[in-house]
């Protein structure tokens, strides 16, 4: 397998790692209690982590591989079984297998716009499924999560898919670049999707979910 991007090695500043602590551990306990995230919920979560991204602003495309690592993730590319995109693993045998006890893998063979999708996807379910359950809380059992092409149904899947957009697609952002995109465009829907898909750097398919989302 080889690595999507060539992550730096430099040591997150404390004040900075502190900030994602507190967050973690608001989650954890939420999840502890066995919480139900509102949709405004999710993308408030989203907001903080990209507030806390030094140099990121709402002109550039979300820096997910870079999200990932602060929170501890090894993110690979590799061959998957057909039909999956992405998958999860954290604790029990992943270090033995990967070098790294927490990694999100992704399909080599799909685009790389979906490809960071299903890692700010696969994230979501580290934030709402693992951080917090006791059945995890012994370091021998594997978390793992898998990503299945038309598989999004189950409660958890939903979540991890709202955390995704919200953090790859801040509604704020996508609805000025979309009024951008139309305006540029001459309200040529072609283009508005192909304009935002290039500046968020996700599929088509993505933006298109996005825009009934955020009723535009």
């Amino acid at each position: 397998m080889t690595n999507i991007i060539d992550f730096s090695k430099a040591t997150l500043p404390r004040g900075r790692f502190m900030k994602y602590e507190r967050l973690i551990n608001e989650i954890k306990n939420k999840n502890k209690n066995h919480h139900t995230y509102t949709e405004a919920e999710i993308a408030e979560i989203a907001t903080q982590i990209l507030n806390n991204i030094d140099g990121y602003n709402e002109a550039c495309s979300t820096p997910i591989i870079r999200i990932a690592k602060d929170f501890g993730f090894k993110t690979f590319q590799g061959e998957l079984d057909d039909g999956k995109s992405g998958d999860i693993h954290i604790n029990g045998k992943t270090k033995e297998r990967y070098g790294f006890d927490k990694v999100i893998l992704v399909n080599k063979e799909d685009e790389f716009f979906h490809q960071r999708f299903v890692v700010a996807h696969e994230l979501g379910h580290y934030l709402f499924g693992y951080l917090g359950n006791a059945n995890y809380d012994n370091t021998n059992i594997t978390f793992d999560e898998t990503y299945i092409k038309n598989m999004h149904d189950s409660a958890k899947e939903k979540t991890a898919n709202i955390f995704a957009a919200e953090i790859m697609m801040p509604a704020k952002s996508f609805i000025h670049q979309y009024e951008v995109a139309e305006k540029e465009g001459n309200g040529n829907y072609v283009f508005i999707l192909m304009y935002l898909s290039k500046f968020f750097q996700t599929s088509v398919n993505s933006i298109e979910k996005r825009i009934l989302e955020v009723a535009l």
